[in-house]
């Protein structure tokens, strides 16, 4: 990989098949991101699971990435090498994964997606017995019915749970709008009754004390 572009890309410079990546274009689309986010008051935690790439990684980081989002404990390992701010977006399930979880530095900050009681109370247990704290995001379901907890009220009890047990610790909450996938003009009603959901979820979980320091959500149909 090198940083250098042809001024025009010709296919016949290469034999195929070829992965071709565009490195300062790339660059360029990842300081674009976070202008944008830090324009609109985000934070951004590029989902590395479509490149899995450490260079591209290193690029997001450098451009003004918070941190990195990952979908497997072998993400999380490999990407904890360039960012202390991982975001697990799927809980380790199983004592191996959460054994491999435990032996992540100690300096990264960890945070764990999940809608489950048994798995919280899994982690909060492997975490306790190691001596760390891990945080939680509780997930919500805003209507693709995939993951997440289907109510605002599960998703507080869970807040509650996470708060009172030893080992974890509530962060915040995520969500996961990947159904909003029509054409751009069609998006603006079901952008807006997600945004609706999130606030009366944040409003409920502030009613009963919980605070949500990280509220995590996006998609690229």
């Amino acid at each position: 990989m090198t940083g250098h572009a042809p001024d025009a890309f010709d296919p016949e410079q290469f034999e195929t098949p070829v992965g071709y990546v565009d490195l300062l274009r790339t660059r360029a689309n990842a300081e674009k991101v976070v202008r944008y986010s830090r324009a609109h008051g985000l934070a951004w935690r590029p989902h590395i699971k479509t490149h899995k790439s450490r260079a591209i990684a290193r690029i997001q980081l450098d451009s003004g990435a918070r941190g990195l989002t990952v979908a497997t404990m072998r993400e999380a390992e490999v990407m904890s090498t360039l960012t202390e701010d991982i975001l697990l977006a799927y809980p380790p399930v199983g004592r191996s994964k959460l054994d491999r979880l435990m032996r992540l530095p100690e300096h990264v900050d960890i945070k764990v997606g999940l809608d489950s009681v048994e798995v919280m109370l899994a982690l909060a247990a492997a975490a306790a017995a190691s001596g760390r704290e891990v945080g939680v995001l509780v997930e919500q379901d805003m209507g693709m019915g995939r993951v997440g907890l289907s109510s605002r009220d599960a998703v507080i009890e869970l807040a509650r749970r996470v708060s009172e047990t030893e080992g974890v610790r509530f962060r915040g909450v995520m969500f996961y709008p990947g159904h909003v996938r029509m054409a751009v003009e069609e998006q603006e009603n079901h952008i807006r009754m997600v945004s609706d959901q999130v606030l009366d979820l944040l409003n409920g979980l502030a009613q009963e004390g919980l605070e949500s320091e990280i509220v995590s959500g996006g998609s690229t149909p």
